[in-house]
């Protein structure tokens, strides 16, 4: 079963969900309508009893995400304007900030994050938030919100302090260095390293 929207596409088949990021011509950067759609994916997965485990990846295996969109997310949340939609509108609630990435409640049902690429920035606290982290052997992992002033928002400051140590943690967010996935192997922050052609065999092995 497929139930696809702009930017999150979802197809269901014996008891997997995967949930697909399609927002490619903008690198999966991160807007207000992709939080929407993206909350509405996790509402499918916690409502139909037929799902037993959900993937998240990207429909491009050379970008999990870059992150938020910083030209349209940036002036709203700073109040420079209002919301221009319906989904800026619905963000405003901290609730969705929360949802999107699975901090709203406990759930039971294991997500398996599946990044290549890049996965940085927002991306890399929507890898954070999975129950269980695959991560392709070249892929470029950060946090370079700091040479803008900025830090992580969608709870990646607490997971990945919920992972390694204080001092650890601080020097991962606020370094803008780029993070070698073995030294995140290492450091218990993700699951399994795999090779670009072996992506679906490791997804698989994971869902069964």
């Amino acid at each position: 079963m497929k139930n696809n929207s702009e930017f999150i596409d979802i197809n269901i088949d014996s008891g997997v969900c995967i949930i697909t990021m399609n927002r490619i011509e903008k690198r999966n950067a991160i807007n207000s309508q992709f939080v929407v759609e993206l909350c509405k994916a996790w509402d499918i997965v916690d409502n139909d009893d037929e799902i037993r485990v959900a993937v998240l990846k990207s429909a491009d295996t050379s970008i999990f995400s870059a992150g938020a969109d910083l030209k349209e997310l940036i002036p709203l949340f700073r109040n420079e304007i209002g919301p221009q939609n319906k989904f800026d509108e619905l963000i405003q609630d901290i609730n969705y900030s929360r949802k999107f990435v699975r901090k709203d409640k406990v759930r039971t049902k294991p997500l398996i994050g599946v990044a290549s690429g890049y996965c940085l920035a927002g991306g890399f606290e929507l890898l954070l938030c999975c129950d269980f982290r695959l991560i392709e052997e070249s892929t470029i992992v950060g946090y370079p919100e700091s040479t803008i002033g900025l830090l992580p928002v969608w709870g990646g400051i607490s997971r990945i302090g919920q992972v390694v140590s204080r001092a650890k943690a601080l020097e991962i967010l606020l370094d803008s260095k780029n993070i070698s996935v073995h030294e995140l192997k290492n450091l218990g922050v993700v699951n399994d390293i795999f090779q670009l052609e072996n992506i679906d065999n490791i997804q698989q092995e994971y869902i069964e």
